[in-house]
C-alpha cells in the first residue's frame, strides 16, 4: 500500500472516532469540547493525528500526491480555543493563498497554556521540550513526501522554540523555515540550527512584544541571528500588528510566507533594519556573550543545578534583550527629535528683526 493510501486510511479512521466522540459529548456541559470537535470535523481538512486525551491534533489541507510543496504549521501557546479561533483559520488562509501546496497544522506536543508558564521553567527545564522536538522531527519524516516536494516549517510563537530544538538537536530536515513572532529558538546563532541564511526567514510585526523579549535565545528577527527578516506590512495591505495576525489574508506577512513556501525567493520582501535596530541588536548580542558557553553546556545537561543555571541564563538573556530594545528606542526617538528640529529650522518663519527682502 502506498504511503498516501496509509495516511488516507488513518485520516478516515480518525474522522470516524472524532464523529463518535462528538455524538457522545453533551454540549450543555462540555461546550468547549463540543466546539473543538465541531471545528475539527467542519474545517474541510483531513484529521492526520487525533489524540484527544493528550490534546494532540494534526490537520491536513490538500492532497500530498497532487501538490509540489508542503508547509507544516507549528503553533505556539494556547488551548482548544486557540485551535478553533486562530490556528485552524490561519492554516486555511495559508492553504488558500499558496498554489500547489499541502498545508499541515501540527499541534502534536504538550504546549504551555501561556508564554509566562513556559518562561517560568515548566517547559525548557524538563524533558517536555525535547519530547516535542523529537515528535515534530518524527512526524515530518513520516509524511508521504516525495523527492520533488519542498518542505517548509512555518512556526509561530512558542512553536518556533520547538522547531529550534528539533533543528539543533534532533536532526529535523526541511527545505525552508519561516518563524513568526518568535521568542527565540533555544540558540543564539543561525549556524546552530544547521540552516543556511538563504533558507531561513523571520517575521516580527510592529508591537509584537513576545518577539522582542528574547526569552529563549536571540530573537530570530535580530540582525545578529543571521537569518533574513521579512517585511510584515505594506501600503494597501491589511495591517499586521501585535502577535497573532501573521496569517491575515492579503497581508504582506502572509504573502511573504507564501512566496517562501512556494519557492519564489526572488519575490520575498525583506525588512530593512534601521541603524537604531542594528545598534540595539549589537548591544543585546554583546550582553549575551558571557552566558553563551553556559547555554551550550546546558543543552544536554540535566544534572544538579540545571534549573538554576537555565533560569539564570534566561534572566541574563531577558535583560540583554530589554537593554537592546531600550537602546534602539532611544536612538530611534533621538533620530526623530533631530529630524523634527531640522525640519523646524528649515521651515521656520523669518525673524521679525530680519529685513524684508521682497
Amino acid at each position: 500500500m502506498r504511503e498516501t493510501d496509509l495516511w488516507a486510511r488513518r485520516a478516515s479512521e480518525n474522522l470516524a472516532v472524532a464523529q463518535r466522540d462528538l455524538a457522545a459529548t453533551h454540549p450543555e456541559i462540555e461546550a468547549d469540547r463540543a466546539r473543538l470537535l465541531q471545528s475539527l470535523l467542519s474545517c474541510r481538512g483531513d484529521i492526520l493525528l487525533y489524540r484527544p486525551e493528550q490534546q494532540h491534533y494534526a490537520l491536513g489541507f490538500g492532497e500530498f500526491g497532487e501538490s509540489r510543496h508542503v508547509a507544516v504549521v507549528v503553533p505556539g501557546v494556547g488551548d482548544g480555543t486557540n485551535l478553533c479561533s486562530d490556528w485552524i483559520p490561519g492554516a486555511r488562509h495559508l492553504f488558500e493563498a499558496a498554489e500547489s501546496t499541502t498545508v499541515v497544522l501540527w499541534k502534536g506536543y504538550d504546549n504551555p497554556v501561556d508564554l509566562l508558564a513556559a518562561a517560568a521553567g515548566s517547559i525548557e527545564c524538563s524533558d517536555v521540550l525535547v519530547t516535542a522536538a523529537l515528535d515534530l522531527t518524527e512526524f515530518v519524516g513520516s509524511l508521504p513526501i516525495g523527492p520533488d516536494h519542498s518542505v517548509t516549517i512555518v512556526a509561530h510563537s512558542f512553536g518556533s522554540v520547538v522547531t529550534g530544538a528539533a533543528l539543533a538537536d534532533c536532526g529535523l530536515r526541511c527545505t525552508d523555515v519561516v518563524v513568526a513572532g518568535s521568542p527565540g529558538m533555544t540558540v543564539d546563532d543561525l549556524r546552530q540550527l544547521h540552516m543556511e541564511r538563504s533558507h531561513f526567514f523571520a517575521e516580527q510585526a510592529p508591537g509584537d512584544a513576545i518577539a522582542e523579549l528574547g526569552l529563549f535565545g536571540t530573537a530570530p528577527a535580530s540582525p545578529t541571528f543571521g537569518g533574513r527578516r521579512l517585511r510584515t506590512n505594506a501600503a494597501d495591505h491589511p495591517e499586521v500588528h501585535a502577535h497573532s495576525h501573521y496569517f491575515e489574508p492579503g497581508s504582506q506577512a502572509l504573502e511573504n510566507i507564501v512566496d517562501v513556501v512556494t519557492g519564489r525567493y526572488d519575490e520575498v520582501v525583506g525588512h530593512h533594519s534601521t541603524t537604531a535596530e542594528m545598534a540595539g541588536a549589537l548591544v543585546a548580542w554583546c550582553l549575551r556573550l558571557p552566558v553563551v558557553p553556559v547555554r551550550a553546556a546546558g543543552r544536554h545537561y540535566r544534572g544538579p543545578g540545571f534549573r538554576v543555571m537555565t533560569n539564570a541564563t534566561r534572566l541574563v538573556e531577558f535583560g540583554a534583550a530589554q537593554t537592546g530594545n531600550l537602546v534602539a528606542d532611544a536612538l530611534d526617538n533621538s533620530g526623530r527629535a533631530m529630524a523634527w528640529l531640522a525640519h523646524r529650522a528649515v521651515t521656520a518663519p523669518p525673524s521679525a528683526t530680519e529685513p524684508d527682502r521682497a
